[in-house]
């Protein structure tokens, strides 16, 4: 029953998200006809595809990451409102990037993911130490510790951004998500995280059922629950971590897709954690379209519509309905 429902799920999902690719290739500041972009393919002229089939690419790798990651963090900490952006590790990558650009801005871009990527992992560790005690990390001490710590990072980027208020534009840009400009090298950077870390979450649903049963049981089971909690913590800031290296602080992602996932398909992370992955990839490809549709040539950044779309609902799954 559960897997005619998730196979059903999922094939509604793809059907979307290849509508979403579709309508990204085509939508634009330029309009391009579809009979173009099959004329490029067949040519092998990828003229418009050039800049738009990596930039879609982007947004569906970094949609998986930090819905995935966003699922792993809530059952490991088992709290519904554990999340990249929550615990952290987007305001870790945030705040490193943001001294890139504003510190040092001679480095370029190109020192950006990488100032990012240890930015998130720092803001991770910082976590993870503080809420350790003898015996190993408890979920709500790790959950409520990385709202402290993103606090502070927030806290701090915001002094950055006001004591350099004259060159922040760039700097506000990217902490709110944006996907422009995006290449086949950020893929190239993107794509091995998602590939490595999804499949070993994937691997590990077993693992991450359990945790969501109360601690005495988890240790009844003979399981070693803070190897398998740390394991598992590290593969959800890899996921995290490489996205906002690659595309910015692009929020709710995390926050909002696992429980929808949940309502869809049930708690089983066999089924909800694919479900979750097709989830994110289509509202990170759908806020990026929006946002360059919108108002062009202005682009609005995708962490801003995903937030848009992602705030109302998660109070509405607050509010009205609950996870199963």
């Amino acid at each position: 029953m559960k897997k005619a429902r998730f196979v059903k799920i999922s094939g509604g999902l793809c059907i979307l998200l290849f509508i979403m690719a579709l309508l990204s290739l085509r939508l634009g500041a330029v309009e391009t006809p579809l009979s173009d972009i099959i004329q490029e393919i067949v040519s092998g002229e990828w003229l418009v595809l050039k800049y738009r089939l990596p930039r879609l690419v982007i947004a569906l790798l970094v949609g998986v990451n930090m819905a995935v990651s966003g699922s792993i963090l809530q059952a490991i900490t088992r709290n519904p409102l554990a999340a990249p952006d929550i615990i952290g590790v987007s305001s870790g990558g945030g705040l490193f990037a943001v001294i890139v650009m504003l510190v040092f801005p001679t480095l370029g871009a190109q020192a950006l993911p990488a100032a990012a990527f240890a930015g998130a992992v720092f803001a991770a560790a910082i976590v993870y130490l503080i809420s350790y005690q003898r015996g190993g990390i408890q979920p709500m001490r790790l959950a409520l510790t990385g709202v402290a710590v993103s606090t502070g990072f927030q806290a701090l980027i915001t002094f950055m951004i006001v004591k350099y208020a004259l060159s922040s534009s760039q700097a506000l840009v990217w902490l709110k998500g944006s996907l422009y400009a995006r290449s086949w090298q950020h893929v190239d950077l993107l794509w091995p995280w998602t590939l490595g870390c999804l499949l070993v979450a994937l691997m590990s649903y077993r693992y991450l059922n359990t945790l969501q049963l109360d601690e005495e049981t988890v240790k009844g089971l003979g399981m070693r629950i803070q190897l398998v909690r740390l394991l598992l913590l590290g593969v959800a800031v890899g996921l995290a971590a490489s996205a906002v290296a690659v595309a910015g602080t692009i929020g709710f992602v995390g926050l909002v897709i696992p429980p929808l996932a949940r309502l869809l398909i049930g708690s089983d992370s066999k089924y909800s954690l694919p479900v979750a992955a097709l989830l994110g990839a289509v509202l990170v490809a759908m806020a990026d379209l929006i946002g360059r549709i919108v108002h062009p040539p202005l682009e609005i950044p995708a962490g801003i519509i995903t937030a848009l779309i992602g705030a109302p609902y998660f109070v509405y799954v607050l509010i009205v309905r609950k996870p199963r």
